[in-house]
């Protein structure tokens, strides 16, 4: 039997694996691994006047920047990068290779999938749903393509993204909408699967 372990932030630290600015906190039941399934491992980084709220799990190779929050029962997956001032709301989870700007707000129980790419200022609502892999093919070396938003772009609660697509800059997709293709910048767009409602002025 194989224990893998993970670790408190004061045993990170000693471990020295988690490097962490000391005006952030860190919840004390904040767990962090060290070492991957398939064996990858890099340091933890968070910068200065972080928080880390109770319950969460990060994993190895993350970076998360300054002045920026994430809140209870989050679960961010290797390799993930957050930027600056955003905030990650409770119970989100943030899947491997994400690549999260500066200014971004990510509301309570959204699922962001592996490689999404999310700009600066987005603003993402709760029960969001992103997908890399529209055939739902479990199998050796899948073609995965996770969605992509651009800066300043707002999705609303309950929108479910499919993989490949972009939403962009500032456009604004509906609550409960179903993006099943791209969208360009500066539009409105909601309803099932979502279409462009009007251009935003």
């Amino acid at each position: 039997m194989i224990i893998a372990n993970s670790y408190t932030p004061q045993e990170a630290l000693e471990k020295g694996f988690l490097h962490v600015d000391p005006t952030t906190i860190i919840a004390k039941n904040v767990r962090f691994i060290p070492i991957e399934d398939d064996g990858f491992s890099a340091p933890i980084r968070i910068g200065a006047n972080s928080r880390l709220r109770e319950g969460c799990i990060i994993c190895s190779g993350v970076t998360i920047g300054s002045s920026t929050i994430i809140g209870h029962n989050v679960v961010i997956r290797r390799n993930v990068l957050i930027g600056d001032n955003t905030l990650v709301s409770h119970m989100v989870c943030i899947e491997r290779d994400t690549n999260i700007g500066n200014s971004v707000r990510i509301s309570a129980l959204t699922h962001l999938t592996g490689g999404c790419l999310i700009e600066d200022a987005v603003q993402i609502g709760a029960r969001v749903v992103t997908i890399n892999d529209n055939e739902l093919q479990w199998r050796n070396n899948p073609r995965l393509i996770a969605p992509t938003l651009r800066q300043g772009c707002r999705i609303g609660s309950g929108v479910t993204l499919l993989a490949g697509i972009e939403i962009g800059e500032n456009t604004v997709v509906g609550a409960g909408a179903v993006v099943t293709r791209s969208l360009p910048a500066n539009v409105v767009a909601y309803g099932v699967p979502a279409y462009i409602q009007r251009e935003l002025t």
